[in-house]
């Protein structure tokens, strides 16, 4: 399934104000590193409830553009601490001009059954032990087959989704401020035979930021994207490296496997292959993304989250 279509990737064109963004998103991350243990108090004090979010999930008319104007987005269940919630309300107002779909975790399980029936990413999904993995594979599923933006429960934008796309872009990559080296460990957390230990000279020249991670808690992809399935198939291909294997760090499996750095690798792969350049967008989308939104560190504070987890394994046998 294959794009035969040329593309001639440009460079999003951001507002004036996304330039000044990147300095106060990271001002603003220094900031609630420190403020998040206040956050939880003041929650349990005085918004101890969750409330709905369903109503924010609604449509809107289509629009004929390479990426389509669906947002999706994925939780256990349409409810969220009250302050969180009414961040998510915030991001969803900023942007009228897309529908935004909700999706819990039944859902994603019935979204997999019946769009991945046949595929061997039917068997990787159902056989992932960790929820977080599970919303990687299924959100680079589900744009491929659909097309459109996928945003974490927990991430934002700060500037209308449109702003991303004007000039009709296939995909819109950014980048991490992480950079991958002291991160990839191919060998220990990735099989030597998939996984490059660096991109290539021809794939770094064409890379705005050759030497940071690809971020996937913000995606914009059309439908069908050669890169959505190529890392797809790399997840499948790597499966058998993974099952049953216990792991020191599961943080490091998961981003390997099913993270950040596994559409890292996909889309060095893709450009190594296709000798393409794809359209880019800066650290933190020019610094116009919200990585943590404020009140959403709450929801981590629910549960275990993955990072917490040692010596154990990502897939069940």
């Amino acid at each position: 399934m294959r794009v035969s279509m040329e593309r001639i990737p440009v460079i999003s064109a951001l507002s004036r104000r996304a330039s000044a963004q990147r300095t106060f998103s990271r001002l603003t991350r220094t900031i609630r590193k420190i403020t998040i243990p206040f956050e939880l108090r003041a929650y349990r004090l005085f918004a101890p409830h969750e409330i709905s979010i369903a109503s924010f999930y609604t449509p809107a008319p289509v629009s004929a553009r390479r990426i389509p104007n669906t947002v999706y987005q994925t939780w256990r269940t349409p409810t969220l601490p009250f302050l969180h919630a009414k961040e998510v309300e915030k991001f969803r107002r900023r942007n009228p001009d897309f529908s935004f779909r909700f999706f819990s975790d039944n859902e994603m399980d019935d979204y997999m059954r019946t769009s991945f029936g046949g595929h061997p990413i039917l068997e990787v999904f159902r056989k992932t032990n960790i929820p977080a993995a599970k919303a990687d594979i299924w959100r680079y599923c589900i744009l491929f087959c659909e097309g459109g933006v996928y945003c974490d429960i927990d991430s934002g934008l700060s500037i209308p989704i449109r702003e991303l796309l004007t000039d009709d872009p296939s995909e819109v990559i950014s980048f991490e401020e992480n950079a991958w080296r002291g991160v990839l460990d191919v060998g220990v957390y990735a099989d030597p035979t998939l996984y490059m230990k660096a991109p290539p000279d021809e794939v770094a020249q064409r890379l705005d930021f050759p030497g940071r991670v690809v971020l996937n808690w913000f995606l914009c992809f059309e439908k069908a994207s050669p890169i959505l399935e190529e890392v797809i198939n790399l997840i499948v291909s790597h499966f058998d490296f993974y099952k049953g294997k216990k792991f020191e760090s599961m943080w490091k499996a998961v981003i390997h496997c099913t993270g950040p750095l596994a559409l890292t690798q996909a889309l060095w792969m893709w450009m190594q292959r296709t000798g393409k350049r794809p359209t880019q967008c800066g650290i933190d989308f020019a610094g116009a993304g919200e990585f943590k939104l404020p009140g959403s560190g709450i929801v981590n504070d629910t549960f275990t989250h993955y990072s917490r987890i040692t010596n154990s394994t990502l897939f069940s046998e």
